[in-house]
Parts: C-alpha cells; sequence; structure tokens
C-alpha cells in the first residue's frame, strides 16, 4: 500500500482549485478531480487548466469520459448509475474505470472496473449521516482498492497489510506529506 489520491473536490477548493493541487501533488501519486453537476464548458476549463500545469500526473476526472479523453486524462471515476461501461472500455481503451464502492461485496459485483474506492473506512465529516464499515480487509479480493473516508496518521496503521493498493480522500490533504511518509515506512 503506497498510492495516494488527493481528490481535488470541486466544492471543497473551488477558489484555490489549481493552487490546492499544484501544492499537494508533489505528495499524490494520483489526482482525482470530484466535479460534477455543473455546467460542462466548466467543468472542460478546469479539467483543462489541470493537465495543463501537471502534464505528467496521473489524472482521474468524475463522470466525464468525453473531457477525461480530449484531454488525455488517464481514469474516469463513475458511480452506480453508469450502465455502460463494457461499452465505454471499448471505445475508450486507454482510459482506467474506477468506482466508488461501500462494501465488499459491491466491489465483487462490479467485475469490469480498473480500480475501486471503499468509504466510509473511518468515520468522516459529512452534512449526513454514515457508517463507517471499518478497516476492512480485502486482501482476498484481489483487485486495486483504495481505501477511503478519514484516514488518517492516527488509523493510518489499521489499514495497512489489508489488501488495499493505498488511500484515497479529499481532507487527507491536511496530512498528506506525513502519510506519503508513514505509507512507504513499515
Amino acid at each position: 500500500m503506497k498510492e495516494i489520491i488527493f481528490i481535488l473536490d470541486y466544492n471543497t477548493f473551488k477558489k484555490n482549485l489549481l493552487e490546492t493541487a499544484l501544492q499537494y501533488s508533489p505528495f499524490a501519486d494520483k489526482i482525482w478531480l470530484r466535479i460534477k453537476n455543473i455546467d460542462a464548458n466548466e467543468i472542460f476549463y478546469y479539467a483543462k487548466n489541470l493537465r495543463t500545469f501537471l502534464p505528467d500526473k496521473y489524472l482521474i476526472l468524475s463522470e466525464r469520459v468525453d473531457i477525461a479523453s480530449m484531454l488525455k486524462f488517464n481514469a474516469v471515476h463513475l458511480n452506480k448509475d453508469c450502465h455502460e461501461l463494457v461499452v465505454l472500455k471499448k471505445k475508450f481503451k486507454w482510459l482506467d474505470f474506477g468506482y466508488s464502492a461501500h462494501s465488499t461485496n459491491e466491489i465483487l459485483s462490479m467485475e469490469c472496473f480498473d480500480y475501486f474506492t471503499l468509504s466510509p473506512l473511518f468515520e468522516t465529516k459529512k452534512d449526513f449521516k454514515v457508517k463507517p464499515i471499518g478497516a476492512v480487509d480485502v486482501s482476498w479480493i484481489n483487485k486495486n482498492i483504495y481505501a477511503l473516508g478519514g484516514i488518517n496518521p492516527d488509523n493510518i496503521d489499521e489499514i495497512k497489510n489489508k489488501g488495499y493498493s493505498g488511500i484515497a480522500g479529499i481532507s487527507l490533504y491536511k496530512t498528506i506529506k506525513e502519510l506519503k511518509n508513514l505509507l512507504n515506512h513499515p
């Protein structure tokens, strides 16, 4: 478990989106531009600037396969409402496809995805009530799974050696440097 996906959430970082990406990109292996439910032109604008400023970074875009493909993003993160994954994978062979899961059973039922986030593992601040699933062992699943939700330096050891490819999160930027160090050292 060594990789960090920094979730660059549009609603959280809107005022300083690009500056935030540049500041934390040295510590993140992948950056997921989580931007949805806004005008496609605005999504394109932010995605294009992100690719321009981070030309070599592995970039993920939420839901918009068309924009991700045009701007040479590396992956698209889809939700449970996507029913055309097989078609998308045939048409956009160069893109990885990710999925947000909330249980191991959900991961097992979604065979075609290249990677998954599993959440929420720990307590996290939300506008709605969430029930953490805990430090679930996923080593038996044999898929690329990133732990998501409330991960910090105090609980990172609880998920080490449990089969995760890495961690993902929005608020982990607060301790991303320390988390990167903890992931790279047993």
